[in-house]
């Protein structure tokens, strides 16, 4: 059998003439001669070259390359893009010092000494892409080793050698398109998440290492727009929660790490489904491929896990849902303390953005329906609860003791019961401690 035939399968038509199609579309001659096996070989790595221009990187590095190429693209397809003008700054910088003088009657957190920037969608994938890598590198682990393992499969190793060479030059190309495709899933997600993130870490995830408060003055100026807030308010509003969360996350250092631990726990449990890697392999035939399609058919992402998660990754995911939650519903909570007392109006801009995260597309969808990363409106509503109850009962610095141990932090079920939290937490009379008391008395 032809080596074409073998690898391409037959049609009804002459079935070298979508190879001669696909040939001009990339530039190459098309008048190759298809009996000599060592043309046919040399023609495939140079395809190979054309599709993946980068020869040389790992799949690791393919993916991210794409991550990055495909977020920037969808940025750069919505019109201009500009980080701020210095009237923007000063208007930054004013509602972050403001902010952070309010702040400090409703957290015993302290203020951390934070530089005010004001960024571009584009800006901000930049310098939260580490952030995210460092989260999703166990995925990207799993499906190279998936890819891998499939190829190899489904690129059993013929004894002639002719056939060999040519697999040896298939597998690497349809390993990198694979991750290619997977880098255009989540760079799609990104730049999504670039679009509506008003701040550097919106989505209540430590995605800024260094002590920052970034805005985006073009989303701000988007949700202005669609809702007719008024500016100052609005920048204001998310000033405070900006600067709350910071002091959060730099302040109780163990948050970020758990965040990142669980997200990178829940990755390693995950499995490649090798039926949909076989399926791709098998419709990747020759009249199927473009020059523009091979790197945007990035709907199978979603489909490439196994899609049934273990007990420990529901317990996995629980432990992560709950934190993200406990996070933001004490962003809210310090924030309307905050406002109550200084911000007069604040309620239509709180209402607006919760409506307005709650219709748009926001970083979770990054990675779902793999990891599922983010809280529902609902359960950072219940959390913001939970610590209203505390601080009527504790106090402020009761409240924000809490943080101090990651192993003090409520349950599920505690957030749903606070009362039940706090008379658990409620230290009991220990007899010993009674006597012990006693004998210092009677000395």
């Amino acid at each position: 059998m032809d080596p074409f035939e073998q690898f391409y399968g037959q049609s009804e038509d002459d079935p070298l003439d979508a190879l001669r199609k696909l040939l001009r579309d990339l530039g190459l001659p098309d008048d190759i001669d298809v009996n000599d096996a060592q043309a046919r070989t040399d023609l495939f790595r140079t395809m190979m070259q054309r599709f993946m221009p980068s020869e040389g990187m790992s799949d690791d590095e393919m993916v991210w390359s794409t991550v990055r190429q495909m977020a920037r693209h969808l940025v750069a397809s919505l019109g201009p893009d500009p980080s701020g003008s210095s009237r923007a700054a000063r208007q930054v910088s004013d509602a972050v010092h403001l902010a952070e003088l309010w702040l400090s009657e409703a957290t015993v957190l302290p203020p951390v000494s934070m530089t005010s920037v004001v960024w571009s969608r584009a800006e901000w994938i930049e310098n939260t892409l580490a952030a995210w890598k460092s989260m999703l590198e166990p995925v990207i682990g799993i499906l190279t080793a998936g890819v891998n393992d499939a190829t190899r499969s489904h690129f059993d190793v013929d004894s002639e050698a002719e056939t060999a060479e040519m697999q040896a030059v298939l597998r690497p190309l349809v390993s990198k398109a694979i991750s290619a495709m997977f880098g255009a899933h989540v760079g799609e997600g990104l730049g999504q998440a670039a679009t509506s993130t008003m701040t550097g870490t919106d989505f209540g995830l430590p995605l800024i290492p260094e002590p920052i408060i970034a805005t985006l003055p073009t989303n701000l100026a988007a949700v202005q727009h669609q809702t007719d807030l008024e500016e100052e308010g609005l920048l204001l509003y998310c000033s405070l929660r900006e600067v709350a969360r910071q002091r959060l996350f730099h302040e109780v250092a163990w948050i970020a790490p758990q965040i990142i631990a669980l997200v990178q726990h829940y990755a390693r449990e995950m499995r490649v489904d090798p039926d949909v890697i076989t399926t791709v392999m098998e419709n990747a035939v020759i009249d199927h491929l473009s020059a523009d399609n091979l790197a945007s058919q990035s709907d199978f992402s979603a489909l490439l896990f196994a899609p049934d998660q273990s007990e420990e990754q529901i317990q996995i995911l629980a432990r992560l849902h709950t934190l993200l939650a406990l996070v933001e519903g004490w962003v809210d909570n310090v924030t309307s303390t905050v406002a109550h007392q200084w911000f007069p109006g604040w309620e239509p801009i709180a209402e607006s953005l919760r409506r307005h995260r709650a219709t748009s597309k926001s970083g979770r969808s990054i990675v779902t329906p793999l990891i599922g990363l983010g809280a529902s409106t609902k359960a950072v509503r219940d959390a913001a609860s939970f610590w209203e109850t505390i601080r009527v009962a504790k106090g402020i610095e009761g409240r924000d003791e809490i943080w101090k141990y990651p192993e003090s932090m409520p349950e599920p079920h505690d957030i749903s019961d606070p009362q039940r939290f706090l008379n658990k937490a409620l230290p009991e009379n220990d007899p010993f401690d009674d006597e012990l008391r006693k004998f210092l008395g009677e000395g």
